[in-house]
């Protein structure tokens, strides 16, 4: 009685379990109970009885033997079986077996004797044969036990699992005897002792006949929700925010039809709506969702029904009918539209005639907008700075009277922004023309083309000097018939560590000069100033050691 379990089986199993499309598989007990031929004592002058026909002991409806449990030690022997039962559990549809055991009634009615068993099953195995060993009485049953699925596939029950026994080994050992193929013992027949002889063996058990039923399939109809309704859709409601269409909802009914739906669990409406109900509470095949809340935005409703016990069981309705629109009205964005200067004034030197940086003007700025903010304040920034609250500005317009900005020749850039909304913005980079400085004792700042000017004019005037000098020692130093000798021809002269010796001190009075300009009469410095310094302190650097070697070789 091996269990002999190859491929093709296995295929042939995942085969079963999903037959038939549009249904769950599930497995029941058939209701026709049939019965093998009985095994029976053998009446011989020790024990004369012949067996007498008892009870009928089956498991209750829906169950099937998995075990057996019984007495054994009497008259025949310390191990014959004086009675036994049988060991139930309920099949489930799924094809598997329920935890809880129950017995059958007892097939003999002696109560003498030890326990012996109980023995069951593997998980989810059912018994489809025995073996009996039998002589004035049994001596021994020893089950045979298969897969609930591999019972309800059809698949031989002589290929099955061997069970350990009980009782023991004496009588007469009888071939296995198995159930039909797709059969299972559900119950027995029941034999007994009639006779008190020996004396004590009355009620012993005596025989037994194997009742069995069928494992069938029965095809359940699946889980399904078949539509998804709206009704009763309510006005549009601004939810207290008039200006805020985000939050506006409608309500309405919405009616889900099913059909099989799960025995546990809840319907969950989901996507525009959201809702959910016991199952227990669900009518027959409908249930209404009252005063489903719902965004107002116009577009179609897209709703999603399903049972939370069975994740295939959904349906979408993604057009199950048009929402309200929005009923709150979006204020008009604020904007800056324009800034425009007027009115500018003459310069004002600010009463330091030595120092242009503090130099201004005054202009009113005209400042243009659109749907300001409730709150805050309108601001200028850039050439010129002020604020208002926005409780004092016109009907889109408002004039900053004499606004200060810096009297320096440029571009007046002007930037006004709401400070309840950074965003409403508007920067005016050329609103007009500032006046230029009026401070008349301001040192002017040399431009590059300056510097070049100024270099220019070091260098020749260094050139004259260095000429000059030059033609002069010659004609000193001339033959008495005037004409210059040739060791009085010279190049320019040039000493170099008296000019590296001089170029430092050049650089710093540079820098002496430009901190005093700077600090005393307010001079800016400009972009030309660095490397037009350096260029001209090179030249006035050979100028100097010019003029000092020239005097000491006098």
């Amino acid at each position: 009685m091996k269990r002999i379990l190859t491929p093709v089986v296995a295929t042939l199993l995942l085969g079963l379990a999903s037959l038939q499309s549009g249904f769950a598989q599930c497995y029941e007990l058939g209701t026709t109970v049939g019965q093998l031929s009985p095994i029976l004592k053998n009446p011989i002058g020790f024990c004369p009885g012949i067996a007498q026909l008892g009870a009928v002991c089956d498991c209750p409806a829906g169950f099937v033997a998995v075990g057996y449990e019984g007495l054994e030690g009497n008259v025949y022997g310390g191990m014959v079986l004086s009675q036994f039962k049988l060991r139930c559990k309920q099949l489930n549809s799924n094809g598997t077996l329920g935890a809880a055991v129950t017995v059958t009634c007892s097939n003999g009615t002696s109560t003498v004797g030890t326990l012996d068993g109980p023995i069951d099953a593997a998980a989810n195995q059912g018994i489809v044969g025995a073996e009996v060993r039998i002589g004035c009485a049994m001596d021994a049953v020893m089950g045979a036990s298969k897969p609930i699925l591999d019972i309800a596939a059809g698949l031989p029950n002589s290929t099955s699992n061997s069970m350990t026994g009980i009782g023991g080994t004496g009588g007469a050992p009888q071939p296995v005897m198995y159930v039909p193929n797709g059969n299972v013992i559900v119950g027995m027949q029941t034999y007994v002792e009639p006779l008190n002889q020996p004396a004590g063996a009355i009620g012993i058990t005596a025989g037994v006949a194997w009742r069995y039923a069928p494992i069938v399939a029965c095809p359940v109809m699946l889980c399904s929700l078949n539509t998804i309704v709206v009704n009763n859709i309510s006005a549009c409601n601004n939810n207290g925010t008039p200006s805020n269409p985000a939050d506006d909802f409608f309500t309405a009914d919405v009616t889900v039809t099913f059909s099989n739906p799960p025995a546990t669990g809840t319907l969950n409406l989901s996507g525009d709506g959201t809702a959910s109900v016991a199952v227990g509470s669900l009518g027959a095949g409908t249930y209404t969702f009252t005063g489903v809340q719902m965004s107002a935005d116009g577009s179609a409703i897209n709703l999603t029904a399903a049972f939370s016990a069975d994740a295939t069981c959904t349906l979408t309705n993604s057009n199950a009918g048009t929402a309200p629109g929005s009923c709150s009205v979006v204020p008009p964005s604020c904007s800056v539209n324009a800034i425009t200067v007027g009115n500018i004034s003459a310069c004002n030197s600010n009463g330091t005639l030595a120092n242009t940086a503090d130099d201004t003007f005054t202009a009113n700025v005209t400042v243009t907008f659109s749907n300001p903010p409730a709150s805050g304040t309108l601001n200028l920034s850039g050439s010129g700075v002020a604020a208002v609250p926005v409780g004092s500005l016109g009907a889109g317009t408002y004039t900053f009277i004499g606004v200060t900005m810096p009297a320096n020749g440029q571009p007046i850039n002007l930037s006004a922004s709401f400070s309840a909304n950074p965003t409403c913005s508007l920067t005016n980079p050329n609103a007009g023309t500032a006046p230029a400085n009026c401070s008349p004792n301001a040192p002017t700042i040399p431009t590059m083309s300056e510097w070049g000017l100024i270099l220019f004019a070091l260098i020749v005037f260094t050139m004259m000097v260095v000429f000059g000098t030059q033609k002069q020692n010659a004609f000193a130093l001339s033959s008495a018939d005037g004409q210059v000798s040739g060791n009085s021809r010279q190049g320019l002269p040039f000493n170099k560590a008296l000019y590296f010796k001089a170029l430092p001190m050049v650089y710093l009075g540079f820098a002496v000069v430009f901190a005093i300009a700077t600090k005393v009469f307010g001079y800016e410095m400009t972009s030309a100033d660095l490397p037009g310094s350096l260029l001209a302190g090179g030249v006035i650097a050979y100028l100097v050691q010019f003029v000092i070697s020239t005097s000491r070789n006098k």
